[in-house]
């Protein structure tokens, strides 16, 4: 099969929204959860959240192209640029049926047809517009990212909960081992932090409203939920020969992936973490690597009371005590369908400068979670081999492994 590697990275993000900026502030522990400010609050029993700093005029588009992208796919479409400018890629000199864009939205900016269903006087949908529907595409990010860079290849939205751009990366790099692509724009945007998660999730949130920077503690004994956030990630993926010919950085190489769902219903997720290590073993297996080549393990982590011991549980069954684990999402929450493609840019930059983000907030040992978490501080190691492994409602597992290229 071909290899894979990614040779750009473009983040919009709690922590910042280049590479550089985004993964020192992972290593330096800095959260970027705070107190809501993009709408009120006030009258949700959990208040906080991790925002990205953007601004649509960042984009330089019309008035009317903005009015009909929904906010994750503006989000997507500036992360897309930032990696297509990181990679030194020359769009335009490509044949742009030849790039194909593969993202994972787990929803779109469903917040936005609020108002339009409630328009006409109460008359609800009967009096929506038309567009309305457009703006309920999952696919709206893949389309504008192709739209924006010019590119007619495959463009394909996948969609499987909070593991949406594990898999869409999966799937992608896929295209390429198989011979099908030579080079694929990847990732995943979301926007959790809006009225209507808050009010759908809010049993399984952290009530820490006035301590908003200590509220995501994965694997802490104090933990009392997770916390949503915004966030897009956009990697270029290329054939590795490709890649070499051109000159291109490489930041890591994408040697395999895994996915297994759990029998459970749609509104739960199982308590046995065994569908979640075949999940993980198989991307070993597909990678030619075994649970003892991999130095760290890139958690999904989401400070989850119940699921936090059963990632644990599962972390042990696959590598015993010995791999290294931390969670990003302790510093910027939960980006749902985002957060693997987060996840792998935090994997190929640890793997490219030798160093390992810490899981912040660790401060009371759990007596379940009894791993190496990289507790508060940044590790200097080599990581040869890394782990991505995300989860999302349904039981849809999805698992990664990143290797030094």
């Amino acid at each position: 099969m071909k290899r894979v590697v990614i040779t750009g990275i473009g983040l919009v993000t709690p922590l910042g929204n280049s590479p550089k900026t985004f993964f020192q502030n992972a290593l330096d522990g800095v959260s970027g959860v705070n107190r809501i400010r993009k709408f009120d609050a006030s009258s949700f029993p959990v208040q906080i959240g991790g925002e990205v700093d953007f601004d649509p005029q960042q984009l330089g588009l019309p008035a009317d192209r903005l009015s009909e992208m929904p906010v994750v796919a503006q989000w997507a479409v500036l992360a897309a640029r930032k990696a297509v400018e990181d990679s030194g890629l020359d769009v335009e000199a490509e044949d742009s049926r030849l790039i194909d864009v593969i993202v994972g939205v787990s929803i779109s900016s469903i917040e936005r047809l609020r108002p339009e269903f409630l328009a006409g006087g109460g008359a609800g949908m009967v009096g929506a517009p038309a567009a309305s529907a457009v703006f309920m595409n999952p696919a709206a990010a893949a389309v504008q990212i192709s739209r924006d860079l010019g590119l007619n290849g495959e463009t394909t939205n996948i969609t499987t909960a909070c593991s949406s751009s594990t898999t869409a990366i999966g799937y992608a790099t896929r295209l390429i081992q198989h011979g099908e692509s030579t080079c694929v724009l990847t990732g995943g945007a979301d926007e959790g932090v809006c009225p209507l998660f808050f009010g759908a999730f809010a049993r399984t949130l952290s009530s820490r409203n006035d301590d908003p920077e200590h509220a995501s503690r994965p694997f802490d004994r104090g933990r009392d939920g997770l916390v949503l956030s915004d966030a897009a990630c956009i990697l270029v993926l290329e054939e590795y020969e490709r890649a070499q010919a051109r000159g291109a950085t490489v930041y890591a190489e994408v040697s395999g992936f895994g996915s297994t769902r759990d029998d459970t219903s749609m509104f739960k997720l199982g308590k046995s973490e065994k569908t979640g290590a075949q999940a993980i073993n198989m991307a070993l297996g597909r990678a030619q690597r075994t649970a003892a080549d991999v130095d760290y393990y890139c958690a999904h982590g989401t400070s989850d009371p119940f699921l936090d011991v059963r990632e644990t549980r599962m972390v042990k069954q696959v590598f015993g005590r010995k791999v290294v684990v931390s969670s990003i999402k302790s510093m910027m929450g939960h980006p749902m369908g985002a957060a693997g493609a987060v996840q792998t840019a935090n994997c190929a930059m640890a793997i490219r400068n030798r160093l390992v983000p810490p899981t912040i907030n660790y401060d009371d040992p759990d007596p379940e979670c009894d791993l190496d978490y990289v507790p508060n501080q940044a590790r200097e190691m080599p990581v040869r081999n890394a782990i991505v492994y995300t989860l999302g409602n349904g039981g849809a597992n999805a698992a990664l492994v990143l290797s030094a290229c």
